[in-house]
């Protein structure tokens, strides 16, 4: 009997598992129909295409894992809890004319842990062209120009006690449309994070993303956009992996509630993804060989010019 009654409750403990991850899900559908009726979501442009192919292959669903080198970008404050130099870099070709290039850096230390990024989003040599034409009825060519959109971070994170690490993300921006009169920019941002280690291996973050933030533009315009404030809980290792859920709302009204469901499933070195995000479904894989992880991920990213986008991360870890 006794064994039985232990049966019935571990059997008891995977339904209650289950079932909240089914009404997250069903919860997270909803926001997005509600998305689609609604005003979409506000970002720093050089910001909105995301970073790692790790956490873009679960859907985006990463302020509660943020242990790896994208922290800095996903939860600055996971990074007290990294205990390993890695460095991340990845090189995408988001639609025809643009390239997303990404660099991170993150080092624990006995004073906590630094991370160093790069991001940046290029267009090559483009044609300008006049909407008027010329005696022979063809397009006035204006010349050539260029754009490239840079976004530098400085981060850290410490552990406040075994369970809880604070962080913090600086981020500076650059902007230059080469030929363009008015087109180039500067700014910058913060983004404060927390990540809670909860009982029986769960994990609670939140993050306020660009909660300080300013954009000059030479034409002697400034931008701001408003704060977006994310909290995701990821489970503990359960069906042989571990779901992660996250919710994002924008704070300024007539902005609908934003949500990302994803899952990783690790066995030694190899691992498999899955993820349904503000574009849809992802899905991903990581292999570990050594030092180098290399990791993958198959997104949709309409916003980009391009329905569906292949991106790779390589890292080393030591």
């Amino acid at each position: 009997m006794k064994n039985l009654k232990i049966k019935v409750q571990k059997h008891s403990a995977k339904l209650k598992m289950f079932l909240a991850f089914s009404f997250g899900f069903a919860l997270c559908t909803c926001n997005f129909a509600f998305a689609e009726i609604g005003q979409a979501g506000q970002d720093i442009a050089i910001l909105k295409a995301g970073v790692g192919a790790r956490p873009l292959g679960m859907g985006g669903a990463f302020t509660a894992m943020a242990d790896d080198a994208d922290a800095p970008s996903w939860n600055p404050g996971g990074l007290g809890f990294v205990d390993k130099a890695e460095i991340t870099t990845s090189q995408t070709r988001l639609s025809t004319d643009a390239d997303h290039y990404y660099v991170s850096y993150v080092n624990p230390t006995e004073w906590g842990t630094v991370g160093i990024s790069w991001i940046q989003i290029g267009l090559g040599s483009l044609v300008n062209t006049s909407s008027e034409v010329d005696t022979n009825n063809e397009v006035v060519d204006l010349g050539v120009f260029s754009y490239f959109s840079n976004a530098y971070l400085l981060s850290y994170g410490k552990k406040v006690n075994d369970n809880v690490s604070l962080g913090l993300t600086a981020k500076y921006l650059s902007s230059d449309m080469s030929q363009i009169s008015g087109g180039s920019a500067t700014g910058y941002s913060v983004t404060p994070g927390i990540l809670v280690k909860l009982k029986n291996g769960w994990r609670l973050g939140a993050k306020l993303s660009e909660a300080i933030n300013s954009q000059s533009w030479s034409t002697g315009t400034t931008e701001q956009v408003p704060p977006k404030f994310s909290v995701g809980l990821a489970s503990a290792k359960a069906l042989a992996g571990i779901f992660a859920f996250d919710v994002s709302q924008i704070i300024k009204e007539g902005y609908s509630m934003e949500g990302s469901l994803g899952y990783e499933w690790t066995k030694e070195a190899l691992a498999f993804r899955g993820g349904y995000g503000t574009d849809g479904l992802s899905a991903g894989a990581g292999f570990l060989s050594g030092h180098t992880r290399v990791d993958y991920a198959f997104v949709r990213q309409a916003s980009f010019g391009s329905s569906t986008v292949h991106r790779v991360s390589v890292s080393g870890v030591w």
